[in-house]
């Protein structure tokens, strides 16, 4: 089957991750992946295994591109494409558009939970199926009476377990990233994501000012990027964790490659996000055998069996993930157990095999 990826996406995030991974997972079960994408993306490179014809530069001036979508559809009518699927909802219109006039149907992802404006709506109302990343977005969807119920499918995004079991059995990898990163921490434990306001970076910083009092050797990492144009929220939390004198215990490193090693270097992960759809964050972690802790979002609480795969705690409750982080720390024999269930957990529910499987399932259905 023929099938055309779009996003417009410039910065590279989950929404992006969930693109490349479907796509490499279709093309190994003989499918063929085309993708329609800006030219000026930090992230293309990831799809080097599509054909150069592949690829279709995506000009998008607005959500009503005309002109684009025009050229979408004759590049979906040259090509024979099958199937449109598009991943976000700045999309939706051009690939409704590019759909309709080429007359292929179409298939949209909804990765959020923000509300969506009236021309999303319209736009959704004519795709033959929505997928929704969990639960909470599809019932979002459904209680807002965008859509009806027989179009929404919840297919929760997947990760690559065996990367993740594998990394975590590489002791000597894992013990090189902690000494490049952080050495002669006693403990280390991270948050990962783009750094927004709706992460929970912040809340992060405030827990570990409290662990930080009695654990003093520990060491927090920041792992992710502020993508805005003028770093804003970044330099924020740059200036927080000065004012709250823990230079030397926490560490911005941006975007790493060798990010399930980093998983599995950590003590802890947490998820201090102050609203989430699914998490895949929490998945990757749940995969790689690190205990979680995790702010109680609609995702987090659809991913994890609370006090069995990681602990939830409030929203928005700096103490509360510190007083989980102390629990965590000083027993071992919990830590370990917590990692363990929610390794299996994420193999049985959250592996990428399933999530092509589900996903090439709703394609066959049109």
């Amino acid at each position: 089957m023929r099938i055309l990826q779009i996003s417009s996406a410039k910065n590279f995030g989950g929404g992006e991750k969930h693109l490349i991974d479907l796509s490499k997972g279709l093309t190994n079960r003989g499918h063929e992946i085309f993708a329609a994408l800006r030219s000026e993306n930090n992230w293309q490179t990831k799809l080097a295994f599509l054909p150069k014809g592949n690829l279709f530069n995506l000009s998008l001036r607005n959500s009503i591109d005309i002109f684009s979508a025009r050229r979408l559809a004759r590049f979906a009518v040259g090509k024979k494409i099958k199937i449109i699927h598009a991943h976000l909802a700045r999309d939706y219109p051009l690939a409704a558009l590019a759909s309709y006039l080429s007359k292929t149907p179409l298939i949209l992802t909804r990765h959020l939970l923000f509300p969506l404006n009236s021309l999303h709506r319209v736009t959704l109302k004519q795709a033959d199926k929505i997928i929704a990343v969990s639960k909470g977005v599809a019932e979002s969807l459904l209680s807002n009476n965008v859509v009806s119920a027989e179009k929404v499918s919840i297919v929760h995004n997947g990760v690559d377990t065996n990367v993740f079991e594998q990394a975590a059995k590489d002791i000597k990898k894992r013990e090189e990233i902690r000494r490049k990163i952080a050495p002669n921490a006693q403990f280390l434990i991270g948050t990962i994501g783009e750094l927004r306001q709706h992460k929970g970076q912040e809340d992060f910083i405030r827990a570990a000012a409290i662990v930080a009092q009695k654990y003093q050797d520990a060491k927090f990492l920041i792992v992710g990027a502020d993508n805005s144009a003028n770093q804003n929220y970044r330099i924020y939390l740059e200036n927080l964790v000065a004012r709250l004198n823990l230079k030397n215990q926490i560490i911005f490193t941006g975007w790493l490659e060798e990010m399930p090693t980093l998983y599995a270097a950590l003590d802890i992960f947490v998820s201090a996000a102050r609203s989430e759809p699914f998490g895949l964050v929490i998945a990757e972690a749940m995969a790689s055998g690190t205990a979680i802790v995790a702010a109680k979002t609609v995702g987090a609480s659809e991913i994890l069996e609370d006090n069995i795969t990681g602990i939830l705690t409030p929203v928005e409750n700096p103490q509360a993930i510190a007083d989980v982080i102390f629990e965590l720390l000083e027993d071992e024999k919990r830590r370990k157990s917590l990692g363990k269930t929610a390794q299996e957990k994420a193999t049985e529910k959250f592996s990428l095999e399933r999530m092509v499987a589900e996903t090439e399932g709703i394609y066959k259905q049109l």
